[in-house]
Parts: structure tokens; sequence; C-alpha cells
């Protein structure tokens, strides 16, 4: 089972390349002895995902798609910057990183793209507005992707997690005031391992809470 993680360098990420082996990494960082292979990139954008395709010489399994980024927002006092660099953030770019994927042929027949959301994003928190809307986005378009890529045999899901006790969870817990336990990261790990290994998934929002 072949996996690429972009975004490898999230802390999530990094623990569950050292539970799962034959897994690749695109990341800003630079990262050692954690994975495979690791391609770096200045960031996520169209130029710097071409300049690493010649590099990736093989297809894989499964592709998960980590980036993403929490900051508290408010509607009631609505700021279209702020909004659309969450929404950037959580929604464009990993759409458009999966459009790369599936424009360059990276994922086998069968193999599977899967979107990282946030079980939070269906709840209405306050201090959450523009990451639940941009991760709802994601959800739903996950669908739509998946329909689009039918004939290619090509699998789409979003995994959403619910608080993890790493600097991104711990900051939307206080952020938000969630009155929600941290998950066990172990426990996590063990759930997206299971993931990946299932064939079947399809259109999915696997919610691990």
């Amino acid at each position: 089972m072949n996996n690429l993680f972009f975004g490898g360098s999230s802390n999530l990420a990094l623990k569950l390349s050292n539970k799962i082996k034959f897994t690749d990494a695109v990341s800003q960082k630079k990262i050692t002895g954690k994975y495979r292979k690791t391609f770096r990139v200045n960031d996520y954008s169209n130029i710097s995902l071409r300049k690493i395709k010649k590099d990736i010489d093989q297809k894989y399994d499964n592709i998960l798609i980590f980036n993403g980024y929490y900051s508290a927002s408010f509607l009631s006092i609505f700021n279209s910057k702020k909004f659309l660099d969450t929404y950037k953030i959580n929604f464009i770019k990993p759409i458009e990183i999966a459009v790369f994927v599936l424009k360059n042929n990276l994922l086998k027949r069968g193999g599977s793209i899967f979107f990282f959301s946030s079980a939070a994003a269906n709840e209405d928190l306050i201090g959450n507005a523009f990451y639940s809307i941009a991760k709802n986005s994601l959800n739903l378009s996950s669908k739509i992707l998946s329909n689009e890529q039918k004939e290619r045999g090509v699998r789409i899901n979003t995994i959403s997690l619910g608080l993890i006790k790493n600097d991104m969870g711990i900051k939307a817990k206080n952020l938000t005031n969630s009155n929600k336990n941290f998950l066990s990261t172990n426990l996590v790990i063990k759930r997206i391992t299971s993931i990946l290994r299932n064939k079947k998934l399809n259109k999915k929002n696997i919610k691990i809470v």
C-alpha cells in the first residue's frame, strides 16, 4: 500500500508516517527519517507542484491532503479578507492539490484521495464561522468530485476529525470554548490506518470523534 501525504509535516501526518510503511510526503519543511521520500515545495501553488512532478515515479493507493488551518472568526464582524484567506487554505488549496493529483494521474485505479475535514464543521460553535464554511464546502465538493471521477475508478473521501491534542486542536478548543474532550492521537492513527486499507470507501465523510 503506497501512500502520499500532502502537508506531510503536520503533527498528525508525522505520527501517522511512523505507523504506515511505503509512505512519501510533499512538504514545505525539511523532514528526515519519517518518510520513504520527501518532495520539497516552496508552497502548494500549481507552479511548485509542477516542479516536483518529474520526481514522482510511481502511482499511489492513497493520497492524503492534510492542508488546513484554524483561526477564530465571527459572522457578526465579517471580514472579507480573513474569510478569503481561511477559505483558500481550507478549501481552495486542497481542491487544487487534488486536481494536480488527478491531472497527473498519480493514483492507481481504485485508489482514493482523502481530504482532512473537521467534525466541528457541523457544529454551530461561536468563533468557528469561516473554518466551518470552508470545511463544509470541502465535504460536499469531495462527493461531487467523486461523481466526476467515477469512470476513472478514483474514489474521493473526507475524514472529519474531532479535537486532537495538538497545537491546532488546543487553539480551537480555547478559542471556541468547546466542551469536547480531546481524542487520543493513538486512536486517531489506528482508525486512519484501518480506513486506508478499506478499498470500498467512496463519497464518505468519515467521522472520528
